[in-house]
């Protein structure tokens, strides 16, 4: 594998799609040195976004009750109405946890700075399909958010259908003439651009931090592995050890205090969005245009959930296999048996992301979210059939 190991240069350029999204939307940390004037930009601009986020789900909601008598167009506001409120609960939760983030954000700096020759390899080795990931994952929501702005335009304008917003709600005026849809159109869209970008950012911050998070784990596997007890500095290299543990712990501390609440409203609205996209798919197999919008959301949605499970399995497989890199080294004749067997016994409850405490992300739960939604999609269907 060829592997370019560049040090903070590499980290900069790995990092900058996943930073810039973030910064669009304001979740990405400011340093401790931040000037006042982008203490209030930021102020302002977050004030902006929740005003946005939390009209249009209010909005979307009022679509959802004026549907009810047609299934279809309320799946449809459903849809929409649960994406934007993800986005109110992610807005929220960043917000309260900036501090926990700039300790995330600079902890990832400094491993990738401040490591050697051999960590950095694991570290790209680890994360480097993340990035990757992330990366493809904003562009797929961003050809989503272009799709759902520009197809009700053709629709209108080329098919000659009825005024609909993109990102749907009800606004208890008659916005089907100008110039009330065109300004409803714009605010529309402002909304849907900023949701979108939440979702984007939001995502791909999620997973690359918790993949680092697994990475620092699997450093400090190596180390352990390359113990040897009759190595004159052995006693030292486990303490090195011991702090290089306590320090991975408390990273996928923070992250669990940044996300928990998060993923439990990620996974619970997920088997929504997934259950409504899909319905819409199979509603409007004649309608090209809903059919290639609603088929890119179904792909975004299920990419979302499997990057938090995914990122989230790795944590868990690391961290719990340290204990068996720890019994592999050359602890037989050493001095620091107590110390490794502290650090088997932590090993047995893996550091994991969890969703408010009620279960684990991981690929179990993925699993058992797409099954969810599959069997909500069925019932929805038997119910249009009758």
């Amino acid at each position: 594998m060829n592997i370019q190991l560049y040090g903070g240069e590499e980290y900069d350029k790995l990092i900058k799609p996943i930073m810039l999204t973030g910064k669009v939307i304001s979740i990405w940390p400011l340093a401790e040195d931040s000037s006042r004037s982008m203490v209030l930009f930021r102020r302002i601009h977050l004030f902006c976004m929740f005003f946005l986020v939390v009209v249009m789900s209010i909005a979307v909601t009022a679509d959802v009750v004026y549907n009810l008598d047609d299934l279809d167009e309320a799946t449809e506001c459903a849809l929409i109405c649960s994406a934007f409120y993800l986005c109110v609960v992610r807005l929220v939760v960043y917000t309260i946890h900036q501090k926990d983030m700039l300790y995330v954000v600079n902890t990832m700096r400094e491993d990738w700075t401040l490591s050697s020759y051999e960590d950095r390899i694991i570290l790209q080795e680890k994360t480097l399909f993340a990035f990757k990931l992330a990366k493809y994952f904003i562009s797929t929501v961003a050809i989503t958010i272009v799709l759902f702005m520009c197809v009700p335009l053709l629709e209108i304008y080329v098919g000659g259908k009825d005024r609909v917003l993109p990102f749907r709600g009800y606004f208890y005026i008659n916005r089907t003439v100008s110039p009330i849809f065109e300004c409803l159109y714009l605010f529309n869209v402002t909304a849907g651009g900023f949701g979108g970008s939440m979702i984007a950012g939001a995502t791909s911050f999620n997973l690359v931090v918790i993949m680092h998070g697994s990475a620092k784990f699997a450093v400090l596997r190596k180390r352990l592995e390359t113990l040897d007890g009759k190595d004159p500095e052995s006693v030292s290299n486990m303490g090195a050890c011991v702090i290089r543990h306590q320090k991975a712990m408390e990273y996928a501390d923070a992250l669990e205090r940044i996300i928990n609440v998060l993923a439990l409203g990620q996974f619970v609205i997920s088997t929504g969005l997934i259950c409504f996209a899909g319905f819409q798919i199979t509603s409007m197999m004649e309608d090209k245009g809903r059919l290639m919008k609603y088929s890119t959301f179904l792909n975004s949605a299920i990419l979302e959930l499997f990057m938090f499970s995914f990122s989230g399995n790795e944590l868990i497989d690391e961290s719990e296999a340290v204990g068996v890199s720890a019994y592999s080294s050359g602890w037989i004749g050493s001095r620091f048996p107590q110390s490794l067997q502290i650090m088997m016994m932590r090993s047995t409850v893996p550091c994991q992301i969890t969703a408010a405490k009620f279960y684990s992300m991981s690929l179990e739960s993925f699993s058992a979210v797409l099954s969810t939604s599959f069997s909500y999609f069925t019932v929805l269907t038997a119910a249009k059939d009758d």
